[in-house]
């Protein structure tokens, strides 16, 4: 049957059920409800929970950092043994390394643990990781590195610090810092040269008596890559500085990690030496060029000195050091071989041009020579037909005072006078006896005379003799323009030779010196001396 509302009612022996009386919306509201309260339940009971463990973590920190337990202004252990510290760094990156400033820098994670035993505790937890704000409540030890420049504390987005705290009192105090500090370089040997630079760590007022510092671990992560540099080894040790406070020395526990880099070779290979080798190749050129080309040899000479001192002293690959640097003296090498055979050229050429003059001054001289001996032969001509005349009618005079009759007699001891075909007379006379050697004795140098003179008029050439050059000046006329080209030609063809063996000779001793024989420098740190 239905009820007034519609709603069907069940009965039972014509009585209404109450139960039945209930619409399906109301039983899913009362099912929700009762869900809700078992779920609050549950949130209530957790919520409780991690109240109790949040007031049990806050009541242990008070009660360990209570005034009346702690004080943070003393050391842990006071007045007993020294607190020992380990120290351990992770370097996630390194450098620049600036040569010319003498400083390297890096970000490292660097952490320091140390035992207080007045924050030990007993709790379930293995340790408590807590915020940054808690150093400010707790001791921690007072480091600060030596040669540091300008370090920070990374504090983006806040500060890159943390504190764990364990049961047994151990604590580990991390903190992300970008170091810089000096580096004491070398650069004897630069750009094939080796650096240790160091870091060096410790208190800043403790002694050692107080606070002791010892190595844990100085680890490199597997992704830092250097672009001129590469890693050889760190090594790390410990030493005892004497330090000056005032009137007392105190003695100081220091740590020193060494970062041992290397060089990357492969930029200045590259950039500086093969060029400069190639450049000395091609001045040696000029050697192959003919010497009378003197625009073509001065041309090469002039451009590769200037190409190796734009390279070499430039200053694009050379560090601005006190020193001559192993890339310095390369560079020098080079430009003294190419600058060598710019002079040799002109040495040659000087040699040339010296033996071309000297013949030119020869050939003057031979032919002044020569004109000064034709006028002479000239004059000696005259003479010798004027007085070949005299002697002629002073013979026919003779004769026609022996013969005052005017008749000559014909007779072969008689001499005679005949008309030569070329237009001159020829004289012959008889041997001389003892009657007529008087009178001719005083012409009998004129009868000599008469001989050449007549050689000369029949066409008989006068020998010459060229006069050589003067001791240590040159050679003689017919030998010079030989023995000129034979030595320019032979300095040219012993430097063809001499240039190459010799510069080849020179980089063999230059890189065995400076990567086998010349030491790094490096120095391993020792105990020293502070002032404080």
């Amino acid at each position: 049957m239905k009820n007034s509302r519609g709603n069907v009612v069940l009965t039972a022996h014509g009585r209404s059920n109450p139960l039945m009386l209930l619409s399906s919306s109301t039983a899913y509201n009362l099912l929700m409800s009762i869900n809700w309260l078992i779920l609050s339940a549950f949130i209530s009971f957790g919520q409780c929970n991690e109240l109790s463990k949040l007031s049990n973590t806050t009541s242990l920190l008070d009660s360990l950092l209570s005034e009346d337990k702690y004080d943070r202004r003393i050391r842990p252990g006071f007045g007993g043994p020294a607190a020992i510290v380990e120290t351990d760094i992770n370097i996630r990156s390194f450098g620049p390394i600036l040569e010319s400033e003498r400083v390297y820098s890096m970000d490292c994670y660097f952490r320091q643990t140390w035992y207080d035993s007045r924050l030990r505790f007993t709790a379930a937890q293995e340790e408590l990781s807590l915020n940054w704000k808690f150093l400010q409540k707790v001791w921690i030890p007072d480091t600060f590195f030596f040669n540091g420049k300008n370090s920070y504390l990374h504090k983006v987005t806040v500060p890159n610090k943390f504190i764990r705290l364990r049961p047994d009192g151990q604590l580990l105090y991390s903190m992300r810092l970008t170091v810089k500090a000096s580096c004491p370089m070398h650069l004897r040997k630069y750009p094939l040269d080796t650096q240790a630079c160091p870091l060096e760590i410790g208190s800043y007022a403790y002694p050692s008596q107080d606070v002791k510092y010892i190595w844990k671990n100085v680890s490199l992560s597997e992704d830092v890559v250097l672009s001129q540099y590469e890693f050889v080894n760190i090594s790390i040790i410990s030493r005892t500085n004497t330090v000056r406070v005032g009137d007392r020395e105190d003695q100081r526990t220091v740590l020193v990690v060494h970062f041992i880099i290397a060089r990357r070779k492969g930029y200045f290979i590259l950039q500086i030496y093969a060029p400069c080798a190639m450049i000395v190749g091609a001045s040696w050129v000029s050697f192959w060029i003919n010497r009378s080309d003197a625009a073509g040899r001065v041309a090469v000479g002039a451009t590769t000195v200037l190409t190796i001192v734009t390279m070499g002293f430039g200053g694009r690959a050379r560090e601005k050091v006190g020193s001559a640097t192993a890339i310095d003296w390369f560079v020098i090498m080079c430009f003294t071989f190419v600058f060598a055979a710019l002079v040799e050229y002109a040495f040659v050429n000087y040699i040339d041009n010296y033996e071309k003059q000297q013949i030119k001054k020869q050939l003057e001289l031979d032919r002044e020579k020569k004109k000064k001996e034709e006028a002479t032969n000239s004059l000696k001509r005259r003479e010798y037909k004027k007085k070949f005349k005299t002697l002629v009618e002073m013979d026919r005079e003779k004769k026609k005072k022996e013969n005052p009759d005017g008749t000559t007699a014909e007779s072969t001891d008689s001499p005679t006078t005949s008309q030569p075909s070329s237009g001159f007379s020829s004289v012959r006379f008889k041997e001389p006896d003892e009657k007529t050697t008087n009178s001719f004795s005083r012409d009998k140098q004129l009868l000599e005379q008469q001989k050449q003179l007549e050689e000369l008029m029949q066409g008989a050439k006068l020998s010459i003799r060229r006069r050589p050059f003067p001791l240590g000046r040159g050679l003689s006329l017919e030998k010079s323009p030989y023995r000129n080209r034979h030595i320019a030609s032979k300095v040219d063809s012993y430097a063809r030779v001499l240039f190459p063996v010799s510069f080849g000779i020179l980089n063999l001793l230059y890189w065995t010196l400076f990567l086998h024989i010349l030491d790094d420098e490096l120095t391993a740190p020792t105990e020293g001396n502070a002032n404080k």
